[in-house]
């Protein structure tokens, strides 16, 4: 019982694991097994620096510092989930293609009719062709 007391007062304020914790975890087990293949030193060290990180995140008590970075890191990866559900839309959508206009390369989206079209870029103004196949 005494030593749970003393851990608890010990983690108490501390900033504990947060999702980039578990992401640099990951990314650094993922280093680790495949340094088992590559065997170099460097790539072990870097390893270990990850770990040492994440670590010294968990155990730190500037809390306000550890959210930014967390947040800031999200915000940065965020357009990967963007890039995901925008190809999912785009791929569920059966009605519409999706072209970029060869000179603004805004990305416009048509009606799925089969053909060679002539299409104007709504943000250049310019005339361009379109062929749509099945």
């Amino acid at each position: 019982m005494d030593f749970r007391y003393r851990l608890m007062r010990f983690l108490s304020g501390r900033y504990g694991a947060d999702r980039l914790f578990f992401v640099i975890f990951a990314v650094s087990a993922v280093l680790s097994v495949a340094n088992i293949f590559i065997r170099s030193i460097i790539l072990q060290c870097v390893v270990y620096a990850l770990m040492l990180y994440a670590i010294f995140r968990v155990f730190s008590r500037n809390t306000a510092q550890r959210s930014r970075e967390d947040a800031w890191v999200f915000e940065k990866l965020g357009f990967i989930k963007r890039k995901k559900e925008l190809h999912e839309r785009r791929k569920n959508d059966k009605c519409h293609i999706y072209k970029k206009c060869p000179s603004c390369k805004a990305i416009l989206r048509l009606p799925r009719r089969i053909g060679v079209h002539k299409t104007v870029c709504p943000k250049c103004g310019k005339e361009f062709t379109v062929r749509v196949r099945k």
